[in-house]
């Protein structure tokens, strides 16, 4: 298709019936036709069947002159009117515009009506209302299914392939046509370079031009392109909501169901837009828009415009927010160009685009409800949001909230850190040297032993006596008091249905914060344990947020306090405890040495931190390996060392057979602030509660007032 479609539009301007580019340019008369559309049409096929091909080509060719002319006439009077409204609130206080907000639109609308009528009777003269059914022809360009015959026998082979290949552009599965396309193409006269549109859309023409660029890595040509097809695509957007105006105007029901039950015609209509400027070839292709700015992230950084590069990363992201590859290249861009995520911003045509779109959702959303026959005995249950949280005392009329939202100031952060997903930029007294911090005593007796190139790799670090051997003992008596086999990972069992392991040689308990937590409700062990287990997972978090000294915070998206035991009578001395993997992608599944990133590795993983407790076994090395699984670096566990690294592919791990009992502390890092770990802030409302029981709420709103470890949420 794409082959087909990128081709100079230079014989459009040869054909005859095609209107010309400086139309409105020559509309200062009064323009009266003697014939339209639908009448020079109905000729045409009046013509058609009596087998009169020559006078139909001519009817049909001044039928969609004329179709196209009027619309033209259309857009130009609307933009017109439009801009004289515009024109005439500067002369007046916006204040006073502001405070009759609802005269203000009757008093545009009833304008517009008028001004577009006298404005198209100047250029078009007096015109009759066209049939439905006509105007559906023309929208569906059946007159081109008509018109590709006539062109065929009157000789015109050429032009009778384009007229039943401008129809296969609405209508792509049409068999009839589709086997007269292939007779088309059969004929040595009929070339792929000649297979142009009469009806293109210059957007898409110029995208698949753009992407044959890009497919060349001719990227400077592609950078063109591209930013050509989006000037064009924004330029048909406006079209397009021009042309829902109409509904304003043909509405003869006016009276009776009120300007606003037009504007909700006008909202439908423009909720059609972007979906009828993605649709090529009669399909809607998925994310159209955000696709040229993926393409152009790429030819910017293959150009070597990495700031640029990371400018339309992050307004892919304001399109869709959830592709896990594009926030990874966003983070590269801004490590290559040592860029600060905030100074990086969306582009201003899609933040107003964006913002266009949403919010037209919206409103029709709640006002095709509220313009419903069957509830217009009004009720707040309209406006309920089957989403949102629970009310509070403060938020009990969930239908007043979802409308004071509509009124409510729009976010105005657009920066490379909100659209990834991040939490906000750390202030630059936090982004500091590790050594600086151990100094300063932050981190008590804890320091780095081994850095990347003791261990062979990059983003990766060992620190030794993070915890105390006491702390250690006290982790290693929570676990063997909490522990469950399989616990933390309840959806998976092993084939013979016994608890989860990661091999038949050991088995593999852990507990989680909420566990943990709930363990003090039981009974089972006291506070101050599952306080430990909290905040020195928060002071491993804190500590490779300052190795790596990151821009962002970092968010927990896992927590385990796990406990691998080997097995008695263990027939393989050797095995593997853990297999090689990566954290946030899948190893090997498109073929060897790969990894993509995508479902169901958990892609949102940047970070990954383990604190060792004990030494007193066998084996279980955690190792980094490279892609063919072999090892790069080995470190063997004891009571207080840490291991961080980056989650990617760049740090492929795993974790040696296991001969006695190993338990650590393993925590997975994100940097994205929805994947937030919610079962961490579940386990520390249930410490609160235990405390709260032991010794009264007013102590302990005294005695925790001011708590040494913050949460991000609080910072």
């Amino acid at each position: 298709m794409a082959g087909q479609l990128i081709i100079s539009l230079s014989f459009v301007a040869s054909l005859n019936f095609f209107v010309q580019a400086d139309l409105l340019d020559n509309l200062n008369f009064t323009r009266t036709k003697t014939a339209q559309y639908d009448e020079l049409y109905n000729d045409g096929l009046y013509a058609y069947n009596l087998k009169n091909y020559s006078a139909a080509v001519k009817y049909f060719e001044q039928a969609i002159a004329d179709y196209r002319q009027q619309n033209e006439v259309k857009l130009h009077c609307r933009s017109t009117c439009a801009e004289k409204f515009r024109k005439s609130l500067g002369f007046r206080n916006v204040g006073a515009v502001l405070k009759d907000i609802e005269l203000e639109y009757f008093r545009f609308t009833i304008f517009s009506r008028k001004c577009t009528q006298v404005c198209r009777e100047k250029y078009l003269g007096k015109r009759a209302a066209v049939s439905p059914r006509v105007d559906e022809d023309f929208k569906f360009r059946r007159a081109y299914s008509y018109l590709h015959f006539a062109y065929y026998k009157t000789g015109q082979i050429i032009k009778g392939a384009r007229a039943a290949y401008t129809f296969l552009e609405t209508s792509p599965d049409d068999q009839f046509m589709l086997d007269n396309m292939k007779y088309y193409k059969s004929l040595p006269i009929v070339t792929d370079d000649l297979m142009i549109s009469f009806e293109p859309m210059l957007h898409q023409e110029k995208y698949f031009k753009a992407v044959k660029f890009y497919e060349e890595q001719k990227f400077e040509l592609a950078v063109e392109g591209f930013e050509e097809t989006l000037k064009e695509y924004y330029k048909a957007y406006e079209r397009c909501k021009l042309m829902c105006e109409e509904k304003r105007e043909s509405n003869k029901m006016l009276g009776r169901s009120g300007l606003y039950g037009v504007y909700v015609d006008v909202l439908s209509c423009r909720a059609q837009c972007p979906i009828e400027l993605a649709t090529v070839k009669g399909h809607t292709v998925d994310k159209y828009l955000a696709r040229h700015y993926n393409y152009l992230q790429m030819s910017y950084w293959k150009a070597g415009q990495t700031l640029k590069a990371a400018e339309c990363a992050t307004t892919y992201l304001l399109l869709d927010p959830d592709d896990d590859n594009m926030i990874d290249n966003l983070k590269y861009f801004r490590w290559y160009s040592k860029a600060n995520g905030e100074q990086i911003q969306a582009r201003k045509e899609v933040i107003d685009y964006y913002r266009e779109v949403t919010l037209e959702s919206r409103l029709l959303h709640l006002a095709v409800m509220y313009t419903d026959e069957d509830n217009m005995a009004f009720s707040d249950e309209l406006f309920e949001d089957a989403d949102a949280p629970d009310s509070e005392e403060d938020k009990k009329d969930k239908g007043l909230q979802i409308a004071e939202d509509l009124v409510e100031g729009e976010d105005s952060d657009y920066s490379a850190i909100r659209l990834s997903g991040l939490g906000p930029a750390r202030s630059p007294s936090e982004i500091r040297p590790i050594q600086e911090k151990l100094k300063e005593g932050k981190y008590q007796n804890a320091v780095v032993t081994m850095t990347e190139d003791k261990l062979n790799g990059s983003n990766r670090f060992v620190a030794d006596q993070f915890i105390s051997e006491e702390e250690c003992k006290t982790l290693m008596d929570l676990a063997r008091k909490t522990a469950k086999l399989g616990d933390g990972y309840n959806d998976r069992s092993m084939p013979d249905g016994k608890p989860f392991s990661f091999t038949e040689q050991e088995t593999f308990e852990g507990v989680t914060p909420v566990s943990a937590a709930k363990a003090i409700m039981q009974g089972k062990v006291d506070i101050e344990p599952v306080d430990l287990y909290l905040n020195s997972s928060e002071r491993m978090r804190d500590f490779v947020e300052d190795y790596f000294q990151l821009e962002t915070p970092l968010y927990f998206s896992y927590s385990h306090l796990v406990c691998r035991t080997s097995l008695p009578g263990s027939k393989e001395k050797q095995h593997i405890s853990h297999p090689v993997h990566s954290d946030n992608c899948l190893l090997h599944h498109d073929g060897p040495g790969t990894c993509p990133k995508r479902s169901p590795a958990f892609t949102w993983r940047d970070y990954s931190a383990l604190l060792y407790l004990n030494e007193d076994f066998e084996g279980g090395e955690f190792i980094f390996t490279h892609p063919n699984e072999t090892i790069q670096a080995a470190v063997k566990p004891k009571c207080g060392r840490m291991v961080g690294f980056s989650a990617g592919v760049e740090n492929l791990h795993g974790v040696l057979g296991v001969e006695g009992r190993r338990c650590a502390v393993a925590l997975w890092f994100t940097m994205r602030v929805k994947h937030d770990e919610m079962s961490r802030w579940e386990a520390k409302k249930l410490v609160r509660q235990a405390k709260e029981k032991m010794v009264g709420k007013e102590n302990l709103q005294q005695q925790f007032a001011k708590p040494d470890i913050q949460s991000h949420a609080e910072l």
